[in-house]
């Protein structure tokens, strides 16, 4: 089994150089954002990270995996040297946290997730303070990043896997959305699957006490128990099925993908093949 991506908030008030970052994201048309939600309280010292922001800008996509120059300037702004160990939570129940998560394990850097997040850490007797209204100016340049894990998979190779049908595809979203009876919260997109696609919402890989499953009863919601089976996580647009990728790779799994551009990009595109069900 791999070592724990998760930290408890015991474990986590132990640690004295470990860096807390807020992943707080929430959905187009809440009304809210992880901006408002950190300003108003966070773990005392914690960074806010803005997937959005902190995104290929380039991509007309939604919040698509930053490049090593973009992630290297957020570090160098907030003084983050390689090497610390980085505490990564959400306000949101687990929602972005394991998405920064799985952005800066692909540089080599050290995150871990803390477990049951900011309710977590509150109910343990963690500190808290408000956070800064805006991000620092930041500096020209960083520490030097190297990708070191590209497991962004790009619509063209889920397409082969498609066809060819030698991978499982595990979208995260809502039973609804998946079968294509729900609307998708983004405008002008409908809703629907990939051809040979399972359903594992998001939401089934969490306890009722906001923890992430561990062990057997982490397998037991698995849809599959081959550790050498290629996984393609999807979702809405990339953010949940981070959820899934630490979830396979909690598991032991060891070729886990996560489709960057998910339905948004899948649906949106036109021309690929959509199952309604």
């Amino acid at each position: 089994m791999p070592a724990s991506l998760f930290i408890t908030p015991e474990d986590a008030l132990r640690m004295r150089d470990a860096v807390f970052i807020d992943a707080s994201w929430f959905m187009p048309g809440s009304g809210r954002t992880g901006r408002q939600a950190f300003t108003q309280a966070c773990i005392a010292g914690a960074l806010f990270f803005d997937i959005d922001e902190i995104a290929d800008l380039t991509s007309p996509l939604p919040h698509m995996a930053p490049g090593s120059a973009t992630l290297s300037r957020w570090l160098a702004a907030h003084a983050v040297q390689p090497g610390r160990t980085l505490i990564v939570y959400d306000q949101n129940g687990y929602f972005a946290a394991p998405r920064v998560w799985w952005t800066l394990r692909r540089f080599r850097l050290s995150p871990l997730i803390l477990d049951g997040g900011f309710a977590a850490w509150q109910a343990a007797g963690g500190p808290i303070e408000t956070g800064a209204a805006s991000a620092p100016a930041g500096s020209a340049s960083g520490p030097d990043l190297h990708l070191i894990t590209d497991d962004a998979m790009r619509w063209n190779d889920v397409l082969h896997h498609v066809e060819a049908g030698d991978a499982l595809i595990v979208d995260a979203r809502p039973p609804g959305r998946f079968a294509g009876t729900d609307p998708e919260p983004r405008p002008g997109l409908h809703s629907g699957h990939m051809p040979g696609a399972v359903n594992l919402p998001a939401g089934q890989l969490v306890a009722p006490d906001g923890v992430f499953l561990k062990g057997a009863a982490l397998s037991a919601v698995l849809p599959v128990q081959d550790r050498s089976r290629r996984i393609i996580c999807t979702c809405g647009s990339g953010v949940t099925a981070a959820i899934l990728h630490a979830g396979f790779t909690a598991a032991g799994f060891k070729d886990v993908w996560l489709y960057d551009g998910s339905w948004t990009e899948w649906a949106g595109r036109g021309d690929l093949p959509v199952v309604k069900t």
